[in-house]
């Protein structure tokens, strides 16, 4: 602990430092508790728990931090109703999908876009906000091209823009990519977003760390597409070994033990 005992200061010098310091020790307690929130929504997404997100989500939106940490209370509100989004259209494919499924993720994409924009406003350099936005829109119900929207989007250069190196943007833009029923160069692209996330740097306090694993799922889900679940097998593996508890890996990862080599 900071000791002032020593110090030879005047009361007043004394006790700016002693604000300083406290102002210091809040800041960081509060990135941990934004590190712990975005921790917990990927838990949330990876096993399908879309309530989990849902209470995650109301408690941040409460949580109070000072004006340095808003752009980063924004981006993890944006990215949680991005995830929220993507579970409630994947319950549409379940045999007992959930009511209104389609009308709640629509509600969360444009919760999405609304933190996505605002983060951006507090932090116009906040380069993977942008590229939420641009995923967001393009799960929004008023979007123009539906789930693929987000192909064109001017958000989504922006983000590139700004940060062409970074993994995080490499993956919506992997996402947003027009596809077809078999994509030739699908592969080769998730393949590039993975060697992306392999190169990057160790994620630091109060930095993002999502979607390695996602990436590898759909790298595994498209050599799967393609007929070969030797290398799904190993592409799902490897996501799993990051995320064990991550339901649609595991799925994937048992249809392509089911099919032949």
């Amino acid at each position: 602990m900071l000791s002032f005992g020593a110090m030879n200061c005047s009361a007043t010098s004394c006790g700016l430092l002693l604000a300083v310091f406290a102002a210091a020790t809040a800041s960081g307690e509060s990135v941990a508790e934004l590190d712990d929130a975005a921790a917990r929504m990927q838990y949330a997404f990876y096993t399908a728990d879309s309530q989990g997100i849902e209470t995650i989500l109301k408690n941040l939106d409460e949580f109070q931090v000072d004006q340095v940490l808003a752009a980063n209370k924004s981006y993890q509100l944006a990215y949680g109703n991005w995830k929220l989004s993507q579970l409630y259209l994947q319950s549409l494919s379940e045999q007992r999908p959930r009511p209104n499924a389609k009308s709640l993720a629509a509600k969360a994409a444009q919760s999405c876009v609304r933190h996505a924009r605002r983060a951006i406003e507090q932090d116009a350099a906040l380069a993977e906000a942008l590229a939420i936005e641009a995923a967001c829109e393009g799960h929004s119900a008023t979007a123009r091209s539906g789930s693929a929207g987000c192909a064109n989007s001017k958000s989504l250069r922006t983000a590139a823009g700004l940060a062409p190196n970074n993994p995080r943007i490499k993956l919506v833009q992997a996402i947003c990519a027009p596809t077809t029923a078999v994509d030739p160069a699908a592969a080769d692209r998730w393949r590039a977003v993975v060697a992306s996330f392999e190169a990057a740097p160790a994620s630091r306090p109060g930095k993002p760390d999502w979607g390695h694993v996602e990436a590898l799922t759909m790298l595994g889900e498209t050599y799967l597409q393609r007929g070969d679940p030797v290398a799904a097998r190993d592409a799902l593996e490897r996501a799993l070994v990051l995320a064990p508890d991550y339901r649609q890996a595991q799925q994937l990862l048992q249809a392509a033990a089911t099919r032949p080599r």
